[in-house]
């Protein structure tokens, strides 16, 4: 299995052109959050902001409309309860992410049939935590001519794939994506994260035991979203997403014991700066 070197990062984050705006930046919609899990939608959609993304769109329960906008004020809202502004939004967006704090509602599981029904080949899908479960238990279809991105944990690879962790190897984790969807990429979080797209696997060097708490995953899937949003879909701009959560990470973990997502979300503009001139 591959390593995947921070020279990605470099290749990846480049200076910004003087003469674009927001729209060159990618519009993202991110589908997350419920009553109980509010912090998830937050964490997702202010990771994709600080990451770069040119608009953010959060698809969630109007209850949590007020800290959204109080916390982020760049992201727009919409109420996941109307199904036609999902579906238009659905529709006029770049990159879709769905499932971190979601749940498993009645009303979430359609979310995730309306996201896989309505994706077109020029669209991306990241599908993480609650979308993941769902999937899992109703036997949905991974069935969409648009970019797919899987972001499981390994309890979550259990339940999709059906493989206990021990016998979640690279050969037995290639044949469930087959089974899946052979198109997807899948990131498999665990101790030294992996990375599988049909015949390549890559495996990293970062990422610590202080990054071991809540909300880690859905910051993770808000910066994917930023960077395919404003770097385009590619195996590299998946791997520099995954690169540099862990890499700010593990700078932070110098003198933290405990490293909070919402401090890599505040450093992620900083840290990019850095990579987009060192060359």
């Amino acid at each position: 299995m591959e390593k995947i070197d921070k020279s990605i990062l470099n290749q990846v984050i480049t200076p910004r052109n003087p003469e674009s705006y927001k729209g060159n930046y990618g519009k993202i919609l991110i589908i997350a959050g419920s009553t109980q899990f509010g912090g998830a939608a937050l964490l997702c959609s202010s990771a994709a902001i600080h990451s770069g993304a040119g608009l953010v769109t959060v698809a969630t329960t109007p209850e949590k409309f007020s800290t959204i906008n109080t916390k982020i004020p760049e992201a727009m809202t919409i109420d996941y309860h109307d199904k036609k502004a999902v579906l238009t939004a659905i529709l006029n967006n770049s990159v879709i992410a769905i499932g971190p704090g979601l749940g498993t509602s009645t009303i979430a599981k359609g979310l995730v049939k309306a996201v896989l029904s309505n994706t077109k080949t020029d669209q991306t899908v990241i599908l993480d935590a609650s979308a993941l479960t769902i999937i899992a238990e109703d036997k949905i279809p991974i069935q969409t001519t648009a970019h797919v991105i899987m972001t499981p944990h390994q309890g979550e690879w259990q339940r999709l794939s059906h493989l206990p962790i021990p016998e979640q190897t690279e050969l037995n984790n290639f044949n469930s994506i087959q089974d899946l969807n052979p198109d997807a990429v899948l990131i498999l979080k665990k101790h030294h994260s992996e990375i599988y797209y049909q015949d390549l696997a890559f495996q990293m060097n970062a990422g610590n035991a202080g990054m071991a708490t809540g909300g880690m995953g859905d910051t993770l899937t808000g910066i994917i979203a930023g960077f395919i949003g404003q770097f385009g879909y590619s195996l590299a701009t998946i791997q520099a997403a995954l690169l540099i959560h862990s890499t700010i990470g593990d700078k932070l973990n110098e003198k933290h014991y405990v490293v909070l997502p919402s401090t890599i979300i505040e450093k992620l503009p900083k840290f990019m700066s850095k990579y987009s001139y060192q060359k």
